[in-house]
Order: C-alpha cells, then sequence, then structure tokens
C-alpha cells in the first residue's frame, strides 16, 4: 500500500499549507465569539486582564484585575506576557474580542512548528516528526484552547520551543550564540507563565549529568551553562515570590498560586481514574490519537527503546511531569487544561505507535484512516459543547450583544460597582466592562464579616455607587433594602440598581 506522505519518510511541501489551513478554517467561524464554554471564568480573568493594560497602562509589572474593591487592582499572577500581547494588539487594532483568540492561534501554530522541529532532532525523521505535529493539532484540549483566552497556550510553545534550541545549541559542535539566546528566552518565557512547564529542565538536567559522568562535556561551556540554569529558573521563582507578596498586600487572590493535592485517597484515585479513563483519550490525544498511543507504548516495551539515547532524558521529563500531576491533583479533576505540559511527550509516543502499525499489513491505509479522523474527532468533541448554540456557563443577557451594551452603558465605566451573584469573581465583572466590588452568593452582600461589618455596607462605604445583579432574592431582603435607590435600568432578569450612601 503506498499512500504518498505516509509511504515516505520525507515531508511533502502541501504539509503545512493543509495542516494549518484546515486547522484555521475549522476555528474561523469561533474567533469573534466573547468568552464561553468550559472555563470561560479563565477566560474572562485573562481577557480582562489584558482589557486593562490597553486602559490604564502598559505596563506588563503591574497586572490589574477586575474585582478590586476601591484599590487600584494590581496583583499578583502569573508574567502576564499573553494579556500584554493582547493588549498590544488592542492598542493597534482597537478593542476587539477576536483579538485574543486570533493572537493565541498564532502562538499555537508556532508551537507546532516548535514540536515539529523537537520531534525531528529527536527521531531523526521529518516523517515521524510530521505525523506527531499533526497529532498534537488534533489533540481536543489544545484544538479548543487553541483559540481561548488563555496563557498555557504560550507556555506550552515556549517550552517546547526552549527546549529545542537548547538542544540544537547543546548538541552544536561551534558556538550558536542564537540558538542559545533563543533557548533561554523562551524557556525563561516558559516558567514565567507557567511555572510547571519549566519540567523541560528534567530532560536537560539529565543530558548534562550523564555528559557529566562520561567526560565528554566540555568545561567551556560550564559557564554557559550555568548562567542558562540561573536565569530560566532563578527569574520566575523571583516573578512568583513577588506574585505572591503582592497578593497578600493587596488582598485580590483571583489568580491561585498555590498548591492543590487531593484531600484525600479515595478522592485521589478517583481523580486517576478519569484522568487515565476519560481526560487521556477522549481530551488530551482523542481517541484516533489514543491508538496510536497505545500503539507507541507497545513499541516502547518491545523495541528496544531504554538503551536508545534520548530514553533517560524523556524519561525523567515524565518522572517531573508526574510529580507535578500529583502535588495539583485537586486541579486535575475539572481544569484539564492543567495538562497540557504532557502533550509533547504523548505525541512523541504517538509517533512510535504510526511508525509501528506503518510497518504492519495494511498498516499505512489504518495510518492513513486514524490521521484523518484525528480532525473530526476534535471537531465532534469540542464544536457542540463548547462553541454550539448560545450562551454557555454565561448569562443570556451577558452574552448577547444587545442586551450586553445595554447593561454596560446603564452607568459610566469609571463607577464603581457591586456586582454579583457570580462565584467566579470575574465573568459578570468583564462582560459588564465594570470593576469594584464582587459577591458570590447573595447571603454574601448581609452576612456580617469578622469585623462585624457586612460586605453591603462596606462597599457603599467605600465608594460603590451601583448595584449589578439578577437575584431578586437579593434585592427583597430586609437588609439590603435600606441602600437600595432608584432603579436605573431593568434587561432580563438583570437589574441595575443605584446605592444610597
Amino acid at each position: 500500500m503506498n499512500l504518498s506522505f505516509l509511504a515516505t519518510r520525507t515531508v511533502p511541501r502541501w504539509f503545512w499549507p493543509v495542516l494549518l489551513g484546515l486547522n484555521f478554517l475549522v476555528h474561523l467561524p469561533f474567533f469573534g465569539l466573547p468568552p464561553k464554554g468550559a472555563h470561560s471564568w479563565r477566560q474572562c480573568n485573562t481577557m480582562a486582564v489584558a482589557r486593562n493594560l490597553y486602559e490604564e497602562g502598559m505596563n506588563p509589572l503591574r497586572p490589574r484585575v477586575d474585582r478590586r474593591g476601591a484599590s487600584d487592582g494590581v496583583t499578583g499572577m502569573q508574567f502576564p506576557a499573553y494579556e500584554w500581547a493582547v493588549a498590544a494588539g488592542y492598542q493597534v487594532l482597537g478593542f476587539h474580542e477576536s483579538i485574543p483568540r486570533v493572537v493565541n492561534w498564532l502562538i499555537f501554530a508556532a508551537g507546532l512548528a516548535a514540536f515539529c522541529a523537537l520531534a525531528r532532532l529527536l527521531s531523526g525523521s521529518a516523517w515521524a516528526a510530521a505525523v506527531g505535529t499533526w497529532a498534537l493539532a488534533w489533540s481536543p484540549e489544545l484544538f479548543y484552547h487553541s483559540i481561548n483566552a488563555l496563557p498555557d497556550v504560550l507556555a506550552l510553545a515556549a517550552s517546547i520551543g526552549g527546549l529545542y534550541y537548547f538542544l540544537r545549541w547543546y548538541q552544536a559542535e561551534d558556538a550558536q550564540p542564537g540558538s542559545y539566546a533563543l533557548a533561554l528566552v523562551l524557556t525563561t518565557l516558559a516558567g514565567l507563565t507557567k511555572l510547571q512547564y519549566l519540567a523541560i529542565g528534567a530532560p536537560i538536567a539529565v543530558l548534562i549529568l550523564r555528559d557529566l559522568w562520561l567526560r565528554r562535556l566540555p568545561w567551556g561551556r560550564l559557564p554557559a551553562l550555568g548562567v542558562f540554569g540561573a536565569v530560566a529558573v532563578g527569574v520566575p521563582l523571583a516573578w512568583y515570590a513577588r506574585a505572591v507578596r503582592l497578593i497578600k498586600a493587596s488582598g485580590l487572590a483571583d489568580f491561585g498560586l498555590e498548591l492543590r493535592p487531593a484531600d484525600s485517597l479515595s478522592t485521589a484515585l478517583r481523580i486517576l481514574r478519569e484522568n487515565l479513563t476519560s481526560d487521556l483519550p477522549e481530551l488530551l490525544v482523542g481517541f484516533p490519537g489514543f491508538v496510536l498511543l497505545l500503539l507507541g507504548l507497545v513499541a516502547l516495551v518491545r523495541g528496544g527503546y531504554v538503551r536508545r539515547f534520548w530514553f533517560l532524558p524523556l524519561l525523567a521529563w515524565a518522572a517531573v511531569l508526574l510529580a507535578y500531576h500529583l502535588i495539583e491533583l485537586s486541579q486535575m479533576d475539572v481544569h484539564q487544561y492543567y495538562m497540557l505540559p504532557y502533550l509533547p511527550l504523548l505525541m512523541l509516543t504517538v509517533t512510535l505507535g504510526a511508525a509501528r502499525l506503518q510497518r504492519q499489513k495494511r498498516g499505512a491505509l489504518w495510518l492513513a484512516l486514524l490521521l484523518g479522523l484525528q480532525p473530526v474527532a476534535a471537531a465532534i468533541r469540542v464544536i457542540p459543547s463548547r462553541w454550539g448554540g448560545g450562551p454557555r456557563e454565561i448569562p443570556a443577557e451577558l452574552y448577547y450583544p444587545e442586551s450586553r451594551a445595554a447593561l454596560e452603558t446603564a452607568v459610566p465605566n469609571d463607577a464603581l460597582c457591586l456586582v454579583g451573584p457570580d462565584i467566579s469573581g470575574c465573568k459578570y465583572f468583564y462582560f459588564l466592562h465594570k470593576k469594584g466590588f464582587g459577591f458570590g452568593a447573595p447571603e454574601d452582600l448581609w452576612n456580617a464579616k469578622p469585623d462585624g461589618s457586612t460586605l453591603l455596607d462596606s462597599a457603599v462605604r467605600h465608594g460603590a455607587r451601583y448595584l449589578y445583579t439578577n437575584d431578586s432574592t437579593a434585592l427583597g431582603n430586609a437588609r439590603v433594602r435600606p441602600y437600595l435607590g432608584r432603579e436605573i435600568k431593568q434587561v432580563g432578569e438583570f437589574r441595575v440598581l443605584e446605592l444610597r450612601r
């Protein structure tokens, strides 16, 4: 069976136009959507920070959130490189909700190119690299987040690029300062954006330690390696230490920077079971890719890969990611994008499965079928449930442009507002384009705080002028009514009222 591309060890010229063109076209109808679907709260938080950079100053050292009380909103978070890039797009083109999606897709495309280069360096096969890149592009989880306002895609792309350029520099006989500089910048950026992506340091460390043990590492490389480690690890750690201090000083904890293991053994086992039986086959690699992944694991066991040059470095990478998975296990329950760091290793294993399948009788035909099904599986899994239909995880009044505009323009955007009930603390603020005080449940308005005051009283005393709510029980509460002035506007279930001082 001779299926052109699949039967050769080269990559035809049409590969990249077809891959990127098809991926772009499938995403095209959804670039203009506001945040919606799974993890829309994270998208709203990210886009709010980007909008605040655009409106309140482009200093990335002072990221601001909307739920800020009467403060300036500056708090700690991951380094807002992605948010800054989106804000720069706003500066050039004006505010459009398609800009964060387009920016992320371009980063995603760059990440595909970086992975293809890395896979080719590791495997020595352009064909294997292309197969792995195709599989990566159609990972359902990455397919979804590749056009979402999510900094994890930048961290993933930067980490892959950082590892590729480091290995290129490390293996070169000449100095290659350009590769070294790119490796340092990209690895540092990956760690600044999301600390877990510094897991690429594991294969780097194994390579260096092995070469030191075998006495084949030139002593002249040690200073450059020392600088690389100090900067790539030290700068992100310093940033996150500062971020934690900012969170404590501001009291604005929109971005959690703590470790979150499972709270019990039974919970841990349940999450791990769901990760293995649902998240891995359905979201991370997709069902067609999962077949190739299983074949790749068989190839790992039977193919003598334990003795290969790259086995120990990649095993160390996997071990560090496993440790990360366990210490963040509570997050892995519903936050599947926390597993995006696993994709490079998973797709490298997929390439082994593809190579094994192709060698079988009619294997090229089956491989072509599985690869062809990957875009279909990704689209079926993601589009209807996350982008299809109307609002998802967002109130209809905030989702549709007419009602959203009516609510946003009801009061000035610079007026402090009390907004809720919104358990996320960011969705309502983002769609309403407002800042101020948020409440997650109606009773939060009147329940006494440790100092005896209530959120409602405190918000009014600190300058909140308007209340946005879609909960009628809050408005009917006897402890709330004395603070309510005239009703300014009602749109659907949402009402906007003045607050009495």
